[in-house]
């Protein structure tokens, strides 16, 4: 903790979660809608409150410039060349630390590709899912930068453009494997039906 001003940890973000999930259950109910829906649609606000607090949390907002600033952030954590930290990874010696990385930036944005279309059926096709998971990674990305001026934590991550390409490349991994558990699921419907 700083002890200036308010200081919002990992769990402020499951409490909004928590309050928002209220909020999708009581409507869900007064509209009538499926409780699958309404399974997703809370699945989906507790998994966004985790990318929240695995991305931007903590935070301790402080005035303009009370952060650390771009220099020498920006020389040393700032990565604007497709491909350059993915191949830094795969050619180091980091070992675990270079693959939880590399893994983890590319499972991030799965589940939204995997269950986003159940939740919205808007998110069912590959334009508008993958149009979502880049732009919730590039939202990410701009927030990190723009964290570095105002958190008085000190705890700063890079940004990076691989890290959205990786979470869109998860994004497509997981509306693939969707796409898949589907047209398994409505091959099996087809094949029962005429015994019925």
């Amino acid at each position: 903790m700083t002890g200036a001003g308010p200081y919002i940890d990992d769990l402020a973000a499951f409490v909004v979660a928590l309050g928002v999930g209220g909020l999708l259950v009581v409507h869900g109910w007064l509209t009538g809608a499926r409780k699958r829906t309404i399974l997703s649609r809370l699945f989906g606000v507790v998994y966004a409150a985790w990318v929240v607090s695995m991305t931007l949390l903590p935070f301790a907002p402080g005035p303009l410039g009370s952060g650390a600033g771009l220099d020498p952030y920006w020389r040393n954590s700032v990565n604007l060349v497709p491909g350059e930290t993915i191949e830094l990874y795969l050619r180091s010696d980091l070992g675990r630390v270079a693959w939880q990385n590399l893994f983890g930036n590319l499972l991030l944005l799965v589940p939204l590709g995997a269950l986003g279309p159940l939740a919205w059926r808007k998110l069912d096709s590959w334009k508008r899912v993958i149009g979502a998971g880049l732009s919730i990674s590039v939202a990410i990305e701009l927030l990190q930068f723009a964290k570095r001026f105002f958190d008085m934590t000190g705890m700063t991550r890079s940004v990076d453009i691989d890290d959205v390409i990786l979470n869109t490349a998860g994004v497509a991994l997981g509306y693939s494997a969707f796409l898949v558990v589907r047209g398994i699921g409505r091959f099996f419907g087809r094949m029962r039906a005429p015994a019925e």
